[in-house]
């Protein structure tokens, strides 16, 4: 994907023709969350999980965009688009906050998402690259997938 850049006017402009709205800062280049983009956070082994369940439902099996950074206990971060259903209610809420327990950060508007400069996997690096900024899965399809895996595996863990 970037085999041919040499600065980060190159690498951004790779991710504009795919049509994200990026911007250049400490020369690195990024995506803010705002009402078109945003992202998701979660633990990589429950990200393996969901992109499983998206593939079987909603026929996600290529071109969603999944980055992550080279540590140890890292996270998967989804690129999504925006949030379809109604506003965040006091139910809900608590929703989120039960996501947030099994570390499944929503990044709120105005969050900067730092984005892969490289092929390499050292640093921020793509585990599934974006094909298109139109090809998103939107937010609370990417929720829901979290939702109904750790719904099942509390069900599971009742009946032992």
């Amino acid at each position: 994907m970037f085999e041919s850049c040499h600065s980060v006017t190159e690498v951004a402009y790779v991710y504009r023709r795919l049509g994200f709205a990026v911007s250049c800062a400490h020369d690195r280049v990024s995506l803010v969350a705002d009402d078109r983009f945003g992202a998701v956070a979660m633990p990589a082994e429950l990200g393996k999980q969901v992109c499983e369940v998206l593939a079987e439902e909603q026929d996600w099996s290529e071109g969603m965009p999944i980055l992550s950074y080279a540590r140890a206990r890292r996270e998967w971060v989804f690129l999504v688009g925006p949030a379809w259903g109604r506003p965040l209610s006091p139910g809900r809420a608590r929703r989120v906050a039960d996501l947030e327990n099994h570390g499944v950060r929503v990044l709120e508007s105005g969050q900067r998402i730092w984005l892969p400069m490289t092929d390499n996997q050292t640093g921020w690096f793509w585990v599934s690259p974006p094909q298109d900024a139109k090809l998103v899965p939107a937010r609370t399809t990417l929720i829901s997938a979290a939702r109904g895996l750790l719904e099942r595996r509390r069900m599971s863990l009742a009946w032992v």
